[in-house]
């Protein structure tokens, strides 16, 4: 299955080369709006430095967002020690490249990598994630140990030096190990549009070459455990069966205790009464109906599980004739209104948008040409992924400037596969625009002329008595929590926020370090910060909630603005360009 998904990774990294670029930390201020009436101010995220870089076709590596840690001491001695991170993955590309642990004194230092394909086209849902890492404290002495997993940290205590005494080897006859796992449900929902193609509605989907989808075979928050599985254990190689039988309980876990140190065979027959209720279906994880285990005296083996993937489930109950077509402004991703293009020049503008109608957009949907000036752009850009109701999507159209200086403006809207166009919120002439300037070069601005700046606000949202979410709340995708909309709607202001100004180029995590810090500022009464006389160049601007200046002002809460959990923005400053919409919303949380 994982070779099949990087398979299918690398053919439509090949085809998306041109047509997308990385968005991490890209969006730019957003100046156009979803129609000609007034808004209410918008805050901005700022281009990274990739912004202005090519395209690159390497993978993104990152960190992942770990949202919380339970550290587990299993019954042995000497004591095993995993640490289970939760947390949630950008997107459904993005999965989890590698974990890695790291004893530093009495701290456990656990970083969990990502890793994405550059320039690929994909729905913006958060995944929910889990990873298990174990800890190697065999030897360590007794006391108090720090664990901390990118950022989130907890404690464990050993009552006793950890070391086995050799004096007393575990017997070679012993029957302490244990074999455990999950038999869960890996979740696929998917429907059929109008021309027999199916169309993916939940992140944990994986296209198979055929056209048709599978789920992922990984093991996400939300997929439920299969009860009353019958699970098979066999002695020596697989397929083995015979030595002993159990059923999954109601969360869908099994164990084998009592085992003594050798090679077992995890099997569960589809074949047999108990397990009628699977079919039709397929394992997949690990991709066959059993696991190969060897397991020394008195090791405890977690973790061997199975995914299931139910094939005839129902469909959900959409109604194509009926269903609503409409879509949501969300952010420029390039070129903001108004823009200096020089005459013929060649420029990509793009736009994040959301699904927010009833009808999923499939490949058949398209932007389309809606008025105005065409600018050398094609009449329509396919989409190349489906986007399920409610998620968001990134697309670029390539122009070119006309020779003569003036102001042009091209109008977009979205079609369906026949062709019936929509807009923002549903009317055909709620259209989406890029707006440039034709015109010489602007003059040379005088050195240390730039500055930075913007408001940093309380993102209010709160669960009201009734249990209702207040206004500008949105929900976290896949659970039943919520948090701020990331939008600045006459919300307070921040007072006495310290905010730093880095040269260069932001960390993946984290603030940056001290060296590359050039100056601090505090927020004033009005939440408002600043940093002038500066060059043009590459700058980072940070807020670390965790620093003694700001920890009793903000924790405990979480940035909702520029991205959620995100306290940091990287600036391209242009000459004598005044960058003063660089704003952070944080949502104070109980």
């Amino acid at each position: 299955m994982r070779q099949t998904l990087i398979v299918f990774l690398i053919i439509w990294l090949a085809f998306l080369l041109t047509a997308c670029g990385d968005l991490a930390n890209q969006i730019i201020g957003a100046t156009a709006t979803p129609s000609p009436t007034d808004v209410p101010p918008t805050p901005t995220a700022e281009p990274s430095p990739e912004a202005t870089a090519a395209i690159s076709t390497e993978p993104l590596q990152g960190i992942a967002s770990v949202d919380s840690i339970d550290i587990q001491l299993l019954e042995s001695f000497p004591v095993q020690v995993n640490v289970r991170a939760h947390g949630n993955l950008p997107d459904g590309c993005t999965l989890i490249e590698q974990s890695r642990a790291e004893q530093q004194g009495n701290t456990f230092v656990v970083t969990i990598s990502t890793i994405r394909p550059a320039n690929m086209l994909c729905s913006q849902a958060l995944v929910p994630f889990q990873e298990v890492v174990p800890l190697d404290v065999v030897d360590l002495p007794a006391g108090v140990y720090t664990v901390d997993v990118n950022g989130v940290t907890d404690s464990f205590t050993l009552d006793v030096d950890n070391t086995l005494v050799e004096a007393t080897p575990t017997p070679a006859d012993s029957a302490s190990a244990l074999i455990s796992g999950r038999v869960w449900h890996d979740l696929c929902t998917v429907f059929t549009d109008e021309g027999g193609a199916q169309v993916p509605l939940s992140a944990g989907c994986v296209a198979v070459g055929d056209g048709t989808y599978e789920a992922n075979g990984r093991l996400e928050d939300g997929e439920p455990g299969l009860a009353n599985i019958l699970v098979s254990l066999g002695s020596g190689a697989c397929p083995a069966a015979g030595l002993d039988t159990t059923l999954t309980d109601a969360d869908g876990d099994y164990v084998f205790d009592e085992l003594r140190a050798g090679d077992y065979c995890i099997t569960i027959d589809t074949a047999t009464p108990e397990n009628a209720n699977l079919l039709p279906g397929a394992w997949t994880f690990p991709g066959l109906n059993f696991t190969a285990v060897t397991l020394d005296d008195g090791e405890i083996r977690t973790g061997v599980n199975f995914g299931w993937d139910f094939a005839l489930l129902p469909e959900p109950d959409i109604d194509l004739a009926n269903c609503t077509n409409s879509m949501a402004f969300v952010a420029d991703l390039t070129i903001p209104d108004d823009t200096v293009v020089g005459p013929g020049e060649t420029f990509e503008k793009g736009w994040r948008l959301r699904n927010n109608g009833t009808c999923p957009w499939t490949t058949g949907y398209s932007l389309v040409f809606a008025g105005d000036n065409q600018m050398g752009a094609p009449n329509t850009i396919p989409l190349t992924t489906p986007v399920p109701p409610g998620e968001e999507m990134s697309i670029f159209v390539t122009f070119t400037a006309p020779q003569t200086e003036g102001t042009y403006r091209s109008d977009w809207a979205m079609a369906n596969s026949s062709g019936q166009r929509f807009g923002v919120d549903g009317p055909a002439d709620e259209v989406i625009w890029a707006q440039i300037v034709v015109g010489a070069p602007q003059p040379t601005a005088e050195p240390q002329s730039a500055a930075i700046g913007g408001v940093v606000w309380e993102d209010v949202c709160f669960i009201r008595t009734d249990g209702t979410p207040s206004p500008g709340c949105v929900q976290i995708e896949g659970t039943n929590q919520y948090r701020g909309d990331g939008t600045l709607i006459n919300e307070p202001r921040l007072p006495g926020i310290t905010v730093l100004l880095a040269r260069g180029a932001c960390p993946d995590t984290g603030a940056p370090t001290a060296s590359a810090v050039l100056q601090t500022t505090v927020t004033d009464a009005s939440g408002l910060y600043r940093f002038t006389n500066l060059d043009e160049g590459l700058y980072c601007v940070a807020i670390d909630a965790l620093s003694p200046e700001n920890v009793n002002l903000l924790i405990p809460g979480n940035w909702t603005w520029p991205a959620p959990g995100t306290g940091r923005q990287g600036i391209n400053l242009a000459a004598g360009e005044q960058r003063l919409a660089v704003d952070f919303g944080w949502d104070y949380q109980e």
